[in-house]
């Protein structure tokens, strides 16, 4: 009977010791094990957003590519390259400042940060307002993150020194004007969509022509060229794969846009019930459709009317299964309400970042962004749209593609496309409608 007792009292103690141990065996040796046991108890929007800003749908951001063509190239302390602010949305911008970075490194000089563009904040159809006044722009944080832009370039390409704007200059007299640079005036050669024919041979054209207008041997001050502004003529495949599957990353959306990115997607898992986990990307196939519907008045006639634009849409929706279309900045509000009439018809419910933001923290946040700005949410949002779809005029529907590919299938064939109708780029992930001269090029030239 005491030993029995005595057993007892020894196993009372010896258990709970034992299953502590095993337990914490387990959990050292299996981290994610415990991380996902730690994530059961965290604020579930909290642990969605910060899942978000945490994975781009890209994976790991790699810079060796880029820290390998800053090496190859010669670097002068004394030039100083600025570009044209560029004006419109984040698709065009985004890969005009690709292109200045880029001009940039084969010049080997340093880089004054181009500006942005502000539209008319009572008419958005003027893009350029005060056309006829000097364009300065505002900064690059209207669009982007700047801490990141500079991080990325110190860390990968610390031979290019960064200045904000010219302001930082404003000691150095001798860079208060510049020499105005266009590539087509300098030797580059270009094909009849506006891309270069021999990228390779960029540096040398752009370094003749500096070092013919300002001989280095001199120059007593520093001397600024500024570059034209260009979109679409760099051939990303011109420089490697890797290059091209990295480099647009060092411009990432601001901060807060992501944010509210994030916000708009959990409130999109919690209304429909749909299975939108950040830290895998995109969402399925049949989750919902991202549709950039482009006919709000600054789009004009450059663009197809509603009544066919809604025709490859909704088609397309309700061929993919999915219940949800997502509809992203861009379309007039009388459009807006034509589609989402239009939809229901076919069981699918149409909806905005308006629609989803019910914090009115958030929709508040919202309200503070300019017309741009939002459809920086819209961006993000669409990126991990499990479909998504948009019209061959739009810089915006093509970057969002580009990038998607990039992500999900770099290495995939176009898909051919459907019999009967206009189709300038179809794959598994996303489709462009429509036709455009433009289109061509943007396909070869955005860096996504």
């Amino acid at each position: 009977m005491l030993a029995s007792s005595r057993l007892f009292n020894w196993l009372k103690f010896t258990i709970p010791i034992i299953a502590i141990f095993w337990f914490s065996t387990y959990f050292i040796n299996s981290s994610s094990a415990y991380s996902e046991v730690i994530r059961k108890f965290q604020d579930e929007k909290k642990l969605f957003i910060s899942d978000f800003l945490e994975h781009e749908i890209d994976g790991e951001f790699d810079g060796s590519s880029i820290s390998e063509l800053c090496r190859s190239k010669q670097w002068s302390k004394d030039l100083i390259l600025s570009c044209e602010s560029p004006p419109g949305g984040v698709g065009n911008v985004k890969n005009a400042h690709l292109n200045c970075i880029r001009f940039a490194i084969e010049l080997g000089a340093e880089l004054i940060i181009p500006g942005i563009i502000k539209r008319s904040e009572h008419d958005i159809s003027k893009v350029t307002p005060h056309a006829k006044a000097p364009q300065r722009g505002v900064s690059l944080d209207y669009f982007f993150d700047a801490e990141h832009l500079n991080h990325s370039l110190a860390t990968y390409c610390p031979q290019m020194k960064l200045h904000r704007s010219l302001n930082d200059l404003w000691e150095v007299p001798s860079v208060l004007t510049a020499q105005k640079l266009a590539i087509q005036e300098v030797g580059i050669r270009i094909d009849n969509l506006g891309i270069l024919t021999e990228p390779h041979q960029v540096g040398f054209h752009l370094q003749s022509y500096v070092n013919t207008l300002s001989p280095p041997r001199e120059r007593k001050h520093p001397v600024r060229f500024n570059l034209a502004a260009t979109y679409f003529v760099w051939p990303t495949v011109s420089d490697g794969e890797h290059f091209a599957r990295h480099f647009g990353r060092i411009l990432r959306i601001r901060h807060d846009a992501r944010r509210l990115a994030a916000a708009v997607l959990f409130g999109m898992q919690k209304r429909f019930g749909l299975r939108l986990d950040p830290r895998d990307g995109m969402g399925a196939s049949d989750s919902f459709v991202g549709v950039h519907l482009r006919t709000e008045k600054d789009a004009g006639s450059n663009f197809p009317p509603y009544e066919t634009q809604a025709a490859y849409y909704l088609d397309y929706v309700v061929k993919s299964g999915a219940a949800v279309a997502f509809l992203a900045t861009g379309a007039s509000p009388e459009n807006v309400t034509a589609f989402t009439e239009r939809a229901r018809e076919f069981n699918v419910t149409t909806v905005s970042k308006l629609d989803l933001l019910t914090d009115p923290n958030d929709a508040a946040a919202l309200d503070q962004l300019a017309y741009d700005q939002r459809a920086l949410v819209d961006y993000e949002v669409m990126l991990r749209a499990g479909l998504m779809t948009g019209t061959a005029q739009s810089p915006f529907a093509w970057n969002l593609a580009m990038r998607r590919r990039n992500a999900y299938g770099r290495t995939a064939d176009p898909e051919p496309a459907p019999p009967n109708l206009s189709v300038q780029w179809k794959d598994r992930y996303s489709t462009i409608f429509g036709e455009s001269e433009r289109g061509p090029a943007m396909q070869l030239t955005i860096w996504p």
